[in-house]
């Protein structure tokens, strides 16, 4: 049975988010006006970032969790950064609109993705955990059914029935 907060699928949702926080962060910082982030300094960001969140995904990540999250991976890459291109240590309005924005768009983009695998997970248990795999189906007895007699009046029993279209006069 697959379960988001173990094995493969919680490594890959760590990975995820990894890539999505790494990636909205080194574009915020191009878009605020600064330098291209360097690959060492995405890269970095990525595996940080992957690594806290397979530590800590083991359940389903909640609001405030994913925006520590979101926050620390903004500073970080933007420091990272900001220390391998040399730009100054002042932020223009720019720059901290731009990072604000990113964690934004990240918070909305992996709060989305979360709820949609929590949902399918949710939905997808109860037909996996139904029955072992490999268990024999076995068929209910069905009870026999039973002819119930109708119940006709007196009144109509002797009566004769002529529905149908008028006979025509040739």
């Amino acid at each position: 049975m697959w379960d988001p907060s173990r094995g493969g699928l919680r490594l890959a949702r760590a990975a995820a988010v990894g890539l999505v926080v790494a990636g909205v962060a080194s574009a915020a910082h191009v878009v605020g006006g600064g330098a291209h982030s360097s690959w060492l300094a995405v890269v970095l960001a990525c595996v940080a970032v992957t690594a806290v969140t397979a530590v800590i995904g083991s359940r389903r990540i909640g609001t405030p969790i994913l925006l520590t999250l979101l926050v620390a991976a903004q500073l970080g890459v933007h420091a990272l950064t900001g220390y391998l291109h040399g730009h100054g240590p002042w932020h223009e309005p720019t720059m901290v609109l731009a990072h604000l924005v990113g964690v934004g768009a990240s918070a909305v983009l992996l709060a989305r993705g979360e709820a949609l695998l929590w949902r399918l997970h949710a939905w997808l248990t109860p037909s996996l955990v139904g029955r072992p795999s490999g268990a024999p189906v076995v068929a209910r007895r069905v009870a026999p059914a039973t002819v119930v007699p109708r119940d006709l009046s007196p009144v109509l029993t002797g009566s004769l029935s002529r529905r149908g279209p008028p006979v025509s006069v040739v």
